[in-house]
């Protein structure tokens, strides 16, 4: 989830410290990242069912618990993590940013999902410790005692014991904010919660240290001296004026205590979107979105570090990959108007707050109606390139794989509006084709070229992630190849053609798709996951004015079987918004009585499905 200071800085000096290494020939692991075959999939379902929540452990909500209107209010969830159960893979949990507190406690929360047959069906909760929450666990919860409204940002993972652990941020929408990351440890293969735990504290105030962008894994490996160790990593953004940090954590008493956190990003700059992979003899490896060079001639970047001492210490940072990113960006209609909505939307937990990336030529990230309008007459949801980095505990080469989003060079354009993705041309707005790309380290040797996984000759791909074990590899990302209307030049679900207020008429939107291979990359088989396009950009945050798709999408995996969740707006009832003229087919249902004046009241029918945004989940298999 966005938080109120979530700025990702971009500097463009290379600093010392940070390694540039070229990347290894692609002959040191040959990777034919074609598309060959069907992979095998089940239905995809909702995660987030529209039916009753239970509370953590059997408690009995008291009167006023928020939990209450859970899942029938039919209120957003957005930014899914998905965990399968080394144990007893027919066990599968998830996790999500769930505004279906917003209702009666006034804040976003952590909801978590619990499915035991394979993610046929699901068994909806929270995280205790949210407002209103009087259970002894929600008592007992730091969070509750650190007066904490709002959590997000979820990531899973098990060890082999039956243990399942939990973390994403915490968080108030105004002073003192407090922005934090905690770490929630579940037993009995996740029936049980047992206490949640704060791994790093940020100040009160509204522009000082915050906490966020999180990521967890626990050492799986059948060779590490180091099994069951618990690694976590995040951001940490430190005001206007700091360098964002990657922070790194550990537990090795299964997620009883912490370790004080360290910064593992020396040397670099513009560091968020941290991911950890462990291999099978326990090294540790951390990937993060940066940028090396200068501020005129500077790139985007993955980067890595490394731990070969149970996360006690790590290399300093060198590239993996350089870039150009696919970042969405836009220019606002009226800045200061859009800004205010977006503080106000962050205030009242409708909506992130979104601010300007530093490098992005524009400065808007996301587009909608009334003060979200955009100069292009675009609508769309905030994306920004970001890596996922995998291991297979099981495999004795401990390679490691490399997922990210990124701009295909080769398509680059100037754009023909405000609208831009890719990296400024000479000082011209550039647009091209998203896609995924994967690249390789095996043991102590160089990351290979990257190549496109699943390369397609139309459609954008974006918020992908890997997962690795058992000998097998699956991947996820949303998808728009299904598009009609889909051009380097357009945002995800828009048409070229505008209506008469000058708005970019909608399309189908996005599909999500997966893949997998039993050769190390070699080879990928590829499945449309979604039985459903979507429409991404409805207007359900913001008063109904802009969209958020969340950040990211996740997949999990044992053997070959693999769940994918995904944000997923197909059951999102659509209407029309009577303050604005155009932009039909990206408003939602709402019920807003005119006022003599000519304005329009507050929307009195939140729980009609106009908000019912929700994560969806498919099984598949190689």
């Amino acid at each position: 989830m966005a938080t109120h200071h979530h700025p990702s800085q971009h500097p463009r000096r290379l600093h010392r410290g940070i390694v540039l290494l070229a990347a290894v020939s692609a002959a040191a692991l040959p990777l034919a990242l074609t598309s060959v075959a069907e992979a095998a999939t089940g239905p995809d379902t909702p995660v987030s069912v529209d039916s009753s929540y239970v509370k953590a452990n059997g408690a009995t909500p008291s009167t006023g618990d928020a939990i209450t209107t859970c899942g029938t209010n039919r209120r957003q969830q957005n930014e899914p993590t998905a965990a399968v159960d080394p144990g007893n893979p027919s066990i599968v949990t998830a996790g999500s940013n769930d505004y279906c507190t917003v209702e009666l406690a006034g804040g976003t929360w952590a909801g978590f999902y619990r499915s035991t047959d394979g993610g046929g069906t699901w068994t909806d909760s929270l995280l205790p410790g949210y407002p209103t929450d009087s259970s002894a666990e929600g008592l007992a919860s730091p969070l509750h005692q650190r007066g904490i409204t709002n959590a997000g940002d979820p990531v899973q993972a098990w060890d082999r014991d039956g243990r399942l652990f939990y973390m994403g941020n915490a968080f108030n929408r105004v002073a003192p904010q407090n922005g934090s990351v905690w770490v929630a440890t579940y037993d009995q293969h996740a029936a049980h919660y047992v206490r949640t735990v704060v791994v790093g504290k940020g100040g009160p105030a509204l522009n000082s240290r915050f906490n966020d962008k999180t990521s967890i894994e626990v050492d799986r490996g059948l060779s590490s001296s180091y099994a069951g160790n618990v690694y976590v990593a995040w951001s940490v953004f430190q005001g206007l004026r700091g360098n964002n940090e990657i922070m790194f954590a550990r537990s090795t008493d299964h997620g009883r205590t912490f370790s004080q956190p360290m910064r593992i990003s020396e040397g670099s700059l513009g560091n968020q979107f941290a991911d950890i992979a462990v291999t099978r003899n326990g090294t540790v490896y951390v990937a993060w979105n940066g940028t090396v060079g200068s501020r005129a001639t500077g790139h985007d970047a993955m980067l890595w570090v490394r731990s070969t001492d149970g996360g006690r210490s790590f290399t300093r940072p060198a590239v993996a990959a350089q870039f150009d990113g696919f970042d969405a960006a836009d220019s606002a209609g009226d800045p200061q108007a859009a800004e205010a909505a977006h503080e106000d939307a962050f205030e009242h937990a409708d909506g992130p707050e979104s601010d300007v990336e530093p490098s992005s030529a524009g400065d808007s990230r996301d587009c909608g109606s009334g003060p979200f309008a955009c100069r292009s007459g675009f609508v769309f949801f905030r994306h920004d390139s970001q890596p996922r980095i995998t291991a297979d505990p099981a495999d004795p080469s401990n390679t490691v794989y490399l997922v990210y989003d990124a701009t295909i060079p080769s398509t680059e354009v100037p754009s023909t509006s405000t609208y831009n993705t890719a990296p400024v041309r000479n000082g011209t707005l550039m647009v091209g084709q998203g896609a995924v790309y994967l690249t390789v380290k095996v043991g102590n040797g160089g990351w290979v070229t990257p190549r496109l996984l699943a390369p397609t000759p139309v459609g954008h791909q974006l918020f992908p992630d890997i997962s690795a074990d058992g000998g097998y590899l699956f991947a996820l990302w949303h998808d728009s190849r299904n598009d009609p209307g889909y051009s380097v030049q357009n945002p995800p679900g828009n048409a070229s053609a505008t209506d008469a207020a000058g708005f970019h008429l909608p399309t189908v939107g996005l599909d999500t798709y997966g893949a997998s291979s039993a050769d190390g990359g070699a080879t990928w088989s590829v499945v449309r996951l979604s039985s459903s396009s979507q429409m991404p950009n409805y207007e359900m945050f913001g008063d109904r004015r802009v969209p958020f798709h969340g950040d990211y999408n996740y997949v999990s995996s044992v053997g070959n079987f693999a769940f994918g969740t995904w944000t997923d707006t197909r059951q999102v009832v659509g209407g029309d918004d009577p303050r604005y003229d155009g932009g039909e087919g990206f408003d939602v249902l709402q019920c807003r009585t005119a006022n003599p004046d000519g304005s329009f009241g507050t929307d009195t029918c939140p729980n009609a499905g106009g908000l019912d945004q929700d994560i969806f989940g498919a099984a598949y298999s190689n």
